[in-house]
């Protein structure tokens, strides 16, 4: 009976013993895992300052764990678009959590959608996540907030003989519908021009902001485009007067923006028997000249047209605001640039064809790409590219 308590108190002897050496055994080292907890997109806005970005442990750690950073420049530049940044991050033990700003230099204007990486390497007392050493960081255009200067040439408020019949001062919160309707579509053979753009209604392609109309043209896929082209036909319409129309337009191979009417009885009896006042048009790889243009002709193979330039060289009409009109009355239409008349329009200059130019007429805003006068796009062009009106004034 003693012989089997003594083998019992021995084996308990064994299994004290056992666990009290555990006890003093030391403490398993944890290596812990260092990643990003995500990738960051942000709107590039004159409010967006910097980005931040979190660097997680997957547990906490006895020692201090330590990694280096360093952003690396993609489609976003250093200097211009965000600030070079780099560092080390240090976890204090327990630390399971730490995070980077990188300062964002913000633009106020339009440009596409930008990209920068930043690179985790050197840790130590822990390992980065197999392939997910790089977060990207998305710096996406705001199409909604583009902040331009008014500066540039400013229309009178008043002429003699005359006042302000309408206007669209385009300081609302939207797109007035009383005012404008779209076109919509790629039209007929590119809208008769071959154009490449397709027009839409999405606030990506035309919306107000800073008291201005904003009409952007994208591009959306090889060889693909969206724009907007508004119109104010049904709506709008008007025989005579002065019109002012203060504007800042887009640069580039294949961008062709206008400012310009057809006759309301476009619907009835076709182009170019409706007739058409172009106030202004401008082709991108030519972005100091603009032109005027009247187009008329009893059918298609009778269509013929006259016009003249005006030219800012070696100034662009991108740099600022400028106001293109036209001084309209019976048989008589003068085109002006900043209140310098450069072409007129008579009945004497039809060439046996009727003159359509006594009739109301509507307006059309927009900018097309591509197309037979223009050219297309090519490696040079940049894109979204904008035009901006800053108001639509009719004086009779």
């Amino acid at each position: 009976m003693m012989r089997k308590f003594l083998s019992y108190c021995s084996m308990a002897g064994f299994i004290v013993l056992t666990s009290c050496e555990a006890c003093n055994e030391p403490e398993t080292e944890v290596n812990s895992e260092i990643s990003w907890a995500n990738d960051v997109t942000v709107f590039e806005t004159a409010l967006l300052t910097a980005v931040n970005l979190e660097v997680r442990l997957n547990s906490a750690n006895t020692r201090e764990v330590s990694v280096e950073y360093a952003t690396i420049e993609g489609s976003a530049t250093a200097g211009e678009d965000f600030v070079e940044s780099s560092g080390s991050l240090v976890f204090a033990p327990g630390e399971t959590a730490k995070t980077i700003s990188i300062p964002i230099l913000s633009d106020d204007y339009l440009e596409p959608d930008e990209s920068f990486q930043v690179e985790l390497k050197n840790a130590i007392n822990g390992y980065i996540k197999v392939g997910e050493p790089m977060a990207n960081v998305s710096l996406r255009n705001d199409d909604t907030n583009i902040f331009i200067s008014d500066e540039g040439y400013e229309a009178s408020t008043s002429y003699d003989g005359m006042s302000l019949t309408w206007a669209d001062e385009f300081d609302g919160e939207a797109i007035n519908p009383a005012n404008w309707t779209y076109d919509l579509g790629s039209g007929n053979g590119g809208w008769g021009n071959n154009e490449l753009q397709s027009y839409s209604n999405s606030s990506n392609n035309s919306f107000v902001g800073d008291g201005k109309l904003f009409i952007v043209a994208e591009k959306v896929g090889e060889n693909a485009y969206a724009s907007a082209r508004l119109k104010s036909l049904g709506l709008k319409e008007f025989q005579y007067g002065r019109i002012d129309v203060r504007a800042m337009l887009p640069k580039g191979q294949g961008v062709w923006p206008a400012i310009w009417m057809l006759g309301a009885n476009y619907p009835d009896v076709g182009w170019p028997a409706c007739g058409e006042i172009d106030i202004m048009e401008l082709l991108g790889h030519l972005p100091g000249t603009v032109h005027g243009t009247a187009h008329w002709g009893a059918d298609w193979p009778s269509w013929t047209h006259q016009g003249a330039t005006s030219s800012i060289y070696p100034e662009h009409f991108d740099e600022e605001f400028h106001l293109f009109s036209i001084e309209w009355e019976q048989d008589q239409i003068n085109f002006l640039r900043d209140d310098q008349v450069y072409f007129t329009i008579t009945p004497s200059m039809m060439q046996g064809q009727p003159y359509p130019f006594n009739n109301p007429f509507f307006f059309i805003l927009n900018v097309a790409v591509g197309g037979n006068w223009p050219g297309n796009p090519d490696e040079s062009s940049e894109f979204p590219v904008f035009m901006a009106v800053d108001y639509v004034r009719v004086y009779q």
